[in-house]
């Protein structure tokens, strides 16, 4: 009797548990996804040249972010400016490709996005310039919307 006692209340517990890890790992997966196209836009926006379309998708209030030279920027608006000082250099991407890509969410308003990506793009010059590296993105939903608000990013160098 006690066996069967015992048995019913860890079914019941563990029953429950499987049941709530369940609703969590819905909300994940639904957290993922939105995340995952939320990044697929972000990389056509980029892509596309269109300095709006892009910037679009960062949180302009709560903006950060850690560059590839070991700088850092506190506000959107640093991030904004230099955007738009060199964006009109280049001409097309040639290829934009993204590996390594792994979701971490952390509650239903917060992810963190990690990647490993290569680019190529040609320059109004004529040249063709390439680069890779990786990069780590905070996404925020705040207001109905997936938005940046931090990017880190880390270049690989050829020696």
């Amino acid at each position: 009797m006690l066996k069967t006692l015992l048995f019913i209340s860890l079914f019941t517990i563990t029953g429950c548990a499987h049941k709530n890890m369940g609703l969590e790992r819905d909300t994940e997966r639904q957290v993922e996804s939105e995340v995952s196209q939320a990044f697929k836009d972000l990389a056509v926006a980029a892509k596309s040249l269109n300095v709006d379309d892009y910037l679009a998708f960062f949180d302009k209030k709560q903006f950060t972010s850690l560059n590839d030279d070991g700088s850092v920027f506190h506000s959107f608006r640093d991030f904004e400016d230099l955007y738009r000082q060199q964006i009109p250099a280049l001409e097309k991407y040639k290829s934009l490709n993204f590996a390594n890509v792994k979701i971490t969410v952390l509650n239903h308003s917060t992810a963190i996005l990690v990647n490993e990506f290569t680019a190529e793009v040609v320059l109004k010059s004529g040249d063709t310039v390439s680069a890779g590296g990786a990069g780590t993105q905070v996404w925020s939903k705040m207001s109905g919307a997936w938005l940046l608000a931090n990017v880190s990013a880390s270049m690989k160098t050829d020696g």
